[in-house]
């Protein structure tokens, strides 16, 4: 292996891999957008809750995932880790999937981004251009730091990250000290209460709809273990690094979720969410802080969509250089940048075909939101939860073959089995509600879980061809994972 096939080594810290993580959930977007739509659909005043129910079942699922990540280092992540825990041939199944989820939330935070700058630009400068020409734009700038110190890329997304966390965080803080305002005309003095935290507000009847909005907030939480060829000390960065991200994510959602609650009010806040959700989080940050944080929040919601959409190609271009140097795709795919060490190649490719794809749904005229974003980040959301399906179940089967390892009954199989139920309940309770999530009633939308069948039924059939096609090839996919 020459080394032109090599991450540069101990070029990322704890707090940059922790920025790439966050920056992909895109907090500010996950409250503008969804938290008003949880209030709305889902359990309402209970919403609160069931981000912590999802922290809970998330952080189960950690401690079976850093577990095996202190064994397993490589930058194909939930693949690597199917291929040693189930074999080569669930892992293709699991890389197939991986990749066409990481595309899909690529392009509908592409497609969402050139949405809102089209209307920022249009409404604040009367600078009318299409909303494709932003996203390819966009698009360009995300290879160019791509191809660039992985580093430079961290340092931009922390920084955006905090500006984005920091205004949201703000508003909490000012609610807290300001008094409820029930339906915007009747204000009463601020009422802390723990009611959104009570089991009859959590599990009622709309439960399943709001741990499936609760869950889809953290997306790419799982992005640490991608980094782990170029962290400073792998085995401690990706395990803190993920405890670390679910705890942030977690602590400002139910922070966020609880606010609002407080300042709407437990019994009004599904009612006022209701009258117009797509304003609900500014009409409230106006009356709290007034119109410049609104301004300020417009802007950072698009730098917010700009850093997912940065985080999401990041974690591709490793997937898509993993594969290629272990021989299933282009095999330059496989190289790194000479100077940078970056994988190039698969940035710009995973670039263009973006740019492509971008250019090719604006001259079918679809809707960057009603469409690309609602099918794509459906799609995303729902394969993403199937892979952690699947690591639960590799984690379990790669302890068991390897006994002689120093981890916990817990870690090993208690956690996982737990995670593993509780992914396939949600992933089921997503199958359930498409078109909820999506906010989209297409043909397309319900064909998603078909679509993502095909895509684990598809790397099953590769998997079968290699083995008995190319066997050496085979083999050689389940022995380039580095193991501690």
């Amino acid at each position: 292996m020459t080394s032109n096939n090599h991450l540069r080594k101990g070029s990322l810290g704890l707090w940059t891999v922790v920025f790439f993580v966050v920056a992909a959930a895109s907090p500010l977007t996950g409250v503008v957008g969804a938290l008003p739509l949880n209030f709305m659909l889902g359990n309402g005043a209970g919403v609160p809750g069931s981000f912590v129910v999802a922290a809970a079942l998330l952080i189960i699922f950690s401690f079976g995932f850093v577990a095996m990540s202190r064994y397993v280092v490589n930058a194909g992540a939930f693949y690597t880790y199917i291929v040693q825990g189930l074999g080569v041939g669930s892992g293709i199944a699991g890389l197939s999937t991986a990749i066409w989820a990481y595309a899909a939330m690529e392009l509908s935070v592409t497609a969402m981004f050139g949405f809102f700058a089209e209307h920022l630009l249009q409404s604040n400068f009367h600078i009318d251009l299409p909303w494709w020409l932003y996203a390819v734009v966009m698009q360009v700038v995300v290879v160019f730091l791509g191809i660039a110190k992985v580093e430079i890329g961290g340092k931009i997304l922390g920084l955006l990250m905090i500006m984005e966390v920091g205004i949201i965080l703000v508003a909490d803080f000012a609610i807290f000290n300001q008094p409820t305002e029930i339906d915007y005309s009747h204000v009463q003095a601020m009422n802390i209460n723990f009611a959104s935290f009570y089991p009859s507000n959590i599990f009622n009847d709309h439960f399943g709809i709001s741990m499936v909005f609760a869950i889809c907030s953290f997306i790419g939480f799982e992005a640490a273990a991608i980094y782990s060829e170029e962290c400073v000390n792998p085995q401690k960065v990706v395990s803190r690094a993920t405890f670390i991200a679910v705890i942030l994510i977690a602590g400002f959602f139910v922070l966020t979720a609880w606010s609002f609650v407080l300042y709407s009010g437990v019994d009004q806040v599904t009612a006022i969410a209701t009258k117009d959700p797509g304003m609900y989080i500014y009409n409230v940050t106006e009356k709290i802080l007034g119109h410049w944080a609104v301004e300020l929040m417009s802007v950072l919601l698009v730098t917010s969509l700009f850093a997912a959409t940065q985080a999401f190609h990041n974690s591709l271009s490793r997937y898509m250089y993993t594969i290629s140097r272990d021989g299933l795709l282009w095999a330059k795919m496989g190289q790194t940048h000479p100077k940078h060490q970056t994988p190039y190649i698969a940035s710009l490719v995973q670039g263009v075909l973006m740019i492509v794809a971008v250019v090719v749904f604006a001259v079918m005229k679809l809707d960057p939101m009603i469409d690309i974003f609602a099918w794509a980040s459906a799609f995303g959301s729902m394969a993403i939860l199937a892979l952690q399906f699947g690591v639960s179940l590799a984690v379990i089967f790669y302890f068991m073959k390897n006994k002689d390892l120093p981890v916990s009954i817990w870690s090993r199989l208690l956690a996982p089995l737990i995670s593993a139920i509780g992914m396939f309940v949600v992933l089921c309770l997503v199958v359930k509600n498409l078109d909820i999530l999506s906010g989209s009633n297409s043909p397309v939308v319900y064909s998603l879980p078909l679509i993502l069948a095909a895509c684990i039924i598809f790397g099953l059939f590769v998997g079968s061809f290699l083995k008995k096609k190319k066997p050496s090839l085979y083999a050689n996919i389940g022995n380039t994972v580095k193991n501690i």
